[in-house]
């Protein structure tokens, strides 16, 4: 899915999702894209687009990571590395 296809898809207004590298992007209002359940603003989904396309790897985990953060998936892994870390402290400490 090419940048100008993208622009297509939201000029049209249409309901059904697009499959982008393995991400769902549906539109929600006038200028609100739904990816992966995070909210983007249609100028920062455009720029996914071009991050989850390009050939630099780097890019496009760096678009992972930001779809990751604005649908929660970062915190639930931080919390649950907190949690790791505690119960290891604690069976540590009652030895």
């Amino acid at each position: 899915m090419s940048e100008e296809q993208f622009r297509e898809w939201a000029n049209r207004r249409s309901r059904l999702p697009l499959a982008v590298k393995g991400h769902s992007f549906i539109l929600k209002g006038d200028d609100v894209v739904i990816v992966d359940g995070g909210r983007f603003f249609y100028e920062e989904a455009i720029e996914l687009v071009r991050m989850l396309n390009s050939r630099n790897p780097f890019a496009q985990v760096n678009a992972m990571v930001t779809i990751w953060e604005r649908n929660g998936v970062i915190r639930i892994i931080a919390l649950s590395l907190i949690a790791l870390i505690l119960v290891v402290v604690f069976l540590f400490a009652r030895r």
